[in-house]
């Protein structure tokens, strides 16, 4: 599986929120390295609580720009978030329940999260506020 690498197509031209998604790049590489290392069970359970404070912090600023500068799809953006909060949740309990395959099966979604998510519905965003000037 190849890696995500930052790149200005990933850019949202917001700072804050580009670091944050160079946080998830990284989180996404020690995962991936530790699974090919065979070190994955290891650093999972640690993975998975930096994925829960990176969700709060990262989906919570996110929205806070959409709303500040009222971005039509709001609502639709935040509704994805929460699908990834709950496609989390199921990991973390499936992390918990000592399920195996599970390290591949997040490393597969995160991959899957930045093609649609970050290439798609931030970029929607982005769009956005360069548009009206706001960045």
């Amino acid at each position: 599986m190849a890696s995500v690498q930052w790149s200005d197509t990933l850019s949202v031209n917001i700072p804050e929120i580009d670091l944050q998604h160079r946080q998830l790049i990284e989180l996404v590489a020690e995962l991936e390295k530790a699974l090919e290392s065979g070190a994955d069970k290891e650093i999972m359970g640690r993975v998975i609580r930096e994925l829960n404070t990176y969700v709060r912090e990262h989906f919570s600023a996110e929205e806070r720009w959409m709303a500040r500068y009222q971005f039509p799809g709001l609502k639709g953006h935040a509704a994805q978030h929460e699908k990834f909060v709950e496609t989390l949740l199921h990991f973390e309990l499936d992390y918990l329940a000592d399920r195996k395959e599970l390290s591949a099966e997040l490393l597969a979604f995160l991959m899957s999260w930045f093609t649609e998510h970050i290439l798609g519905y931030d970029q929607h965003y982005a769009h956005y506020f360069l548009e009206k000037g706001y960045v």
